[in-house]
């Protein structure tokens, strides 16, 4: 069985929309549209002109665009249009609920990173137009509520599981999936797996099991039925009442006492309606346990909202390929960093990988030998250095170059700035942590160049890799682990995607897929 591939909305091959479309074009309040003229957005990127006009009537999608596209505003602006006319409606009936949007992220370091956008919206004198909050054992709520919630989901679980009660009912999980009306999972691919899903879904699965409850009790009393009624019903008849309320159950087969005359059907609803998104550069949905098949699965409804250039190499970033030992590691680093014609003219933003902390710190003492200024990022170093570095790299360079060793903490949502190269000094383990680490450069339509540093155990994945690059085609089917690669090559003698048989039956596909765009 196939499972669904991603469909591009529209070509993200530039940066921005159509000339003359205003945010407002797209949904957006006027007020928030003036706030983001006064920070310099004044035309939406073309994520953001596919993306919005969805996000911003309450539909849940899933965002899946390159990095550097504008995914966060994407969301940030629409959700905050739908936040301020939610607040207009209270004061005209105090009786409303107030509701909520929650932001989750896989670190603190994004968590602030929304934060900072989120605050960014503001007025003419600088007051953000809605409350913003870091909620954590760290950072607890103030006495007024936050409108939009921001955490880590073992930070949220842990902070309603203990403290959280006593800052008030909205910090329960009854008084989150009663109020929380916008959920966003930013990095979503990682929040759906790795060490995250497990609190991820014990999230979700506290706000879906709230949205069933809302229209279980909307049906039952339009249908006059109660809940014992519709549990001793089959179950692909109470899965259709929980995604379409009355007229679903009826659709698929549900007989009312005294049939249809006795129900119009036109009253039914409206049902509570929950928004969900789900936010990433990667999205891979090949197999069934993958992240973005977990999300069809259990979000059908969800609209797929996605670039051209998703899981593509960006046309303004080059890439070069060096094969290195042990021995010849560290100089060809340094010749590469020497050698970059923007760090010799003092402003370049050079970025160098490492795969494990130690590693980074290996590096770092090449670079210290060598008289290169850097700072390094990991998680292994302090909060205030971590800090201190990412200030370094947000600076303009001024003449001089800026260079940071890291590790992939750093190739996922980071929004570092005119990153002008990025070195692998240890190549990437698979195709999603090469995409994240090449998107780092050549954001915003802006040029770029990425260099890989690769030893004879990373050459099935480089090999695959570099084809898919110079041939410009999607990186979605590389997107398997490097020892992957090797047993397939030892096996056929040629790389064949994960859910295909062979490279013909692949190759098919692509061709459709491509004559299809």
């Amino acid at each position: 069985m196939r499972l669904p591939r991603l469909q591009p909305l529209k070509a993200a091959i530039g940066f921005y929309g159509e000339t003359g479309v205003r945010f407002s074009d797209l949904g957006i309040s006027e007020v928030v549209t003036d706030a983001l003229q006064r920070k310099a957005f004044s035309r939406p990127s073309l994520v953001q002109e596919s993306v919005i006009p969805s996000v911003a009537v309450g539909k849940s999608a899933v965002i899946a665009a390159e990095t550097g596209s504008g995914k966060t505003l994407s969301y940030l602006a629409p959700i905050a249009s739908l936040l301020l006319k939610q607040k207009e409606r209270l004061q005209d009936d105090p009786r409303r609920h107030r509701f909520h949007a929650m932001v989750l992220c896989p670190n603190v370091t994004l968590c602030r990173q929304v934060l900072s956008m989120a605050n960014a919206l503001a007025t003419p004198e600088g007051s953000p137009l809605l409350k913003a909050s870091l909620i954590n054992a760290s950072n607890p709520p103030a006495q007024d509520s936050p409108d939009i919630i921001i955490s880590t989901p073992a930070a949220m679980l842990s902070f309603i599981g203990e403290a959280g009660p006593s800052y008030g009912p909205l910090w329960t999980e009854e008084g989150l999936a009663a109020r929380v009306r916008h959920m966003v999972l930013d990095e979503a691919d990682m929040l759906m797996g790795g060490g995250f899903d497990k609190q991820t879904s014990r999230l979700l699965n506290i706000f879906r099991s709230d949205d069933r409850r809302r229209v279980e009790a909307k049906v039952f009393e339009e249908l006059g039925i109660n809940r014992q009624d519709l549990m001793r019903l089959p179950r692909p008849m109470q899965v259709a009442c929980w995604k379409a309320g009355s007229r679903g159950l009826m659709e698929a087969g549900y007989r009312v006492p005294g049939g249809w005359q006795t129900h119009n059907p036109d009253t039914f609803g409206p049902y509570w309606k929950r928004q969900y998104l789900f936010v990433a550069a990667t999205m891979p949905n090949i197999t069934f346990s993958d992240a973005g098949s977990e999300i069809a699965r259990m979000f059908p409804e969800a609209e797929w909202l996605s670039s051209e250039m998703l899981h593509h190499n960006k046309a303004a970033v080059s890439h070069s390929w060096f094969e290195v030992d042990n021995d010849s590691i560290k100089s060809t680093l340094l010749r590469v960093i020497k050698e970059d014609a923007d760090y010799s003219s003092g402003c370049a933003k050079i970025l160098v990988f490492a795969g494990e902390t130690a590693s980074a710190d290996t590096f770092s003492d090449m670079l210290r030998e060598a008289g290169i200024r850097h700072v390094v990022y990991h998680k292994n170093r302090e909060s205030q250095e971590r800090s201190e570095a990412l200030e370094y790299m947000s600076d303009d360079t001024n003449g001089k170059p800026r260079v940071m060793v890291c590790t992939d903490s750093v190739s996922r949502g980071l929004d570092i700035q005119n990153v002008t190269h990025v070195i692998q000094a240890q190549f990437a383990p698979n195709a999603i942590d090469f995409i994240h680490r090449a998107g780092r450069t050549g954001r915003a339509g802006s040029q770029g160049k990425v260099t890989s540093l690769y030893q004879s155990h990373d050459l099935a994945l480089v090999h695959v890799l570099k084809q898919y690059v110079e041939e410009g085609r999607p990186l979605e089917a590389a997107f398997s682990r490097a020892r992957s690669f090797s047993r397939k090559l030892k096996r056929k003698g040629e790389f064949i995607p994960r859910g295909y048989n062979s490279k013909t039956e692949y190759d098919k596909d692509l061709s459709i897929a491509t004559e299809t765009l």
